[in-house]
């Protein structure tokens, strides 16, 4: 392993992409480096690791990422990531940010157990990875047969029901859901549900 490091390598690797020129003009100030050196000693990647994450913030191209981080008092200047995963604001996954604002407004509301309706089981699958425990969570295969009796014990422990329309959703199964606790969706996808349910809980809270 070499003692130096190619700085435009090691500025893609940090998350930042073209162009350098900002990143460079940092590290000068910072007495880290010089524009005019195109490589940097491996000693320095630590300091120079801070004094990026201090002044800039790496975001990818999402138009509703680039806006939550400009609306954010923030005096880091927003500069282009390297790839999705390195974007401060989503990381690469609009399901998880939007399943992060979700709990989020779940927790602000006092809202602890949600039960979705619904849904493919390879979706149901990785939304309840992307809550990862954060909340209480039922998840009811739409396609299977359910009583009303299940359902009222379903609309019992929950705080939320959402009734994942678009889906693999039988109607036996979703006229047996009714009441306030109730989310009708009319679209597929974890981010649609996510924000829904999170729609949802504001209004209470705001109402």
């Amino acid at each position: 392993m070499t003692d130096v490091v190619r700085k435009a390598d090691l500025f893609l690797a940090l998350g930042y992409a073209l162009p350098h020129d900002p990143l460079e003009r940092a590290l000068e100030d910072g007495g880290l480096s010089r524009p005019d050196k195109s490589n940097i000693a491996r000693s320095k990647v630590d300091a120079v690791r801070e004094l990026l994450a201090e002044r800039f913030v790496p975001v990818c191209s999402r138009g509703d990422c680039r806006r939550d981080i400009l609306a954010d008092a923030d005096d880091r200047m927003v500069v282009p990531a390297s790839s999705p995963d390195e974007c401060a604001i989503c990381g690469g996954s609009a399901n998880a940010r939007a399943v992060d604002q979700m709990i989020a407004a779940l927790d602000a509301a006092g809202v602890r157990r949600l039960c979705v309706v619904g849904g493919a089981p390879n979706t149901r699958t990785e939304f309840e990875r992307l809550v990862a425990g954060r909340c209480e969570l039922r998840l009811v295969d739409g396609a299977q047969g359910r009583t009303a009796k299940q359902a009222s014990a379903d609309l019992a422990w929950a705080d939320r029901v959402a009734l994942w329309g678009g889906t693999i959703l039988d109607h036996k199964v979703s006229r047996l859901y009714r009441g306030p606790k109730v989310i009708q969706l009319a679209r597929r996808g974890i981010q649609e549900l996510a924000r829904q349910v999170a729609r949802s809980v504001r209004e209470t809270v705001a109402g």
